[in-house]
């Protein structure tokens, strides 16, 4: 397959790395507005454009890779599955799950494969997690915490600027935490959210803690933050009426009743899980393969980042409704503003 990348930021950079290691796939065109960063790929070989119109208009794309800004991804996504390409989305598909709607129902017009880039589901001992839980290895799951917390000056990121992102650690964080929730226990179907006192100087929220209902009623917290450091190595607790499960960064392990903790898997490695990630697409566009999120997860981790946000606004628990299908339906374009409001700057 002849994959295009757009966007060589941070997240970019790791696909273009993830996508060398994938075999019968070849990254062959990138774009991104920063000199510097195309020059890099350059020297390897590949072609760079400054914009992305040019890029596709070359015509001999199979795939494209949309590492861009959230602020982007509809309009890119669209853009790329009109002209008849195969396309994987960094998170957040959307900021709203009215575009995310229109994306997916683009991609099945055109019978074409649009996956959300959720690389969490090829991490191998997350995925035996999963396993234990539905097999009933640590009994009935009672409460989970996902954790995503990590101090990082955001101030010069575009991930801090409401235009560019859609809002701050909740949309930017908050997705693979929903993810993660919905691939162990299925559906999330209520969450409450409060905000952190800020602690950087930004105009969106720069950490949270989310309550979370999930599958059968399964209750959890998900810590998000770009200033809160938690000192823990696991991002993943899961508690069982029989036994506890952690899947952190360095280890993970199990404890089974009375007995000691028994290993789970290694280290957390970023490149190896996006490449299980791109050689599945790969296997899906090529009809091999099966997708690893369903379009309705899709649109729900969408829904659950906007029902956080509202949750902010109305101080309660709300419901990760479809709010994009409902209203279209009713011929009605949902409003775009159900981002939290500026976070206080420190001290104020």
């Amino acid at each position: 397959m002849r994959i295009g990348l757009i966007g060589l930021g941070r997240a970019g950079g790791v696909h273009l790395d993830a996508w060398r290691l994938v075999t019968g796939s070849r990254v062959i065109a990138v774009c991104d507005p920063s000199p510097i960063a195309r020059r890099r790929v350059r020297d390897l070989g590949i072609r760079t454009y400054s914009d992305p119109d040019v890029m596709l208009e070359s015509g001999d794309l199979d795939a494209v890779t949309i590492a861009a800004p959230p602020a982007d991804h509809a309009d890119l996504v669209i853009q790329c599955l009109e002209r008849g390409l195969h396309v994987l989305c960094e998170k957040p598909l959307a900021l709203t799950t009215w575009d995310a709607l229109k994306m997916l129902q683009t991609a099945s017009r055109r019978h074409l494969v649009l996956l959300l880039a959720t690389k969490f589901r090829h991490v191998p001992e997350l995925a035996a997690a999963r396993d234990m839980i539905a097999s009933g290895k640590i009994g009935d799951p009672v409460a989970f915490e996902v954790s995503f917390c990590s101090p990082v000056d955001m101030s010069r990121r575009w991930n801090s600027q409401r235009a560019r992102a859609g809002g701050g650690v909740i949309i930017d964080n908050g997705c693979h935490a929903f993810d993660i929730v919905s691939y162990l226990f299925g559906s999330v179907t209520r969450v409450q959210a409060h905000l952190h006192k800020s602690q950087q100087r930004l105009a969106v929220e720069d950490g949270a803690t989310i309550q979370v209902r999930a599958g059968d009623g399964v209750i959890g917290k998900l810590d998000v933050s770009w200033s809160l450091s938690t000192g823990r190595d696991s991002y993943v607790t899961v508690y069982g009426s029989k036994g506890t499960i952690e899947v952190g960064w360095r280890n993970s392990r199990v404890k089974l009743g009375a007995s000691d903790w028994q290993p789970l898997g290694g280290a957390y490695d970023k490149i190896e899980a996006h490449r299980r990630m791109l050689s599945c697409f790969v296997e899906t566009c090529t009809g091999g393969g099966t997708p690893w999120i369903s379009t309705v997860e899709c649109l729900r981790t969408v829904a659950a980042v906007e029902a956080a946000y509202r949750s902010i606004h109305s101080g309660g628990w709300e419901w990760v409704d479809m709010k994009g299908m409902r209203e279209r339906r009713a011929g009605a374009r949902p409003r775009a503003a159900t981002l939290a409001p500026a976070a206080a700057p420190a001290g104020a």
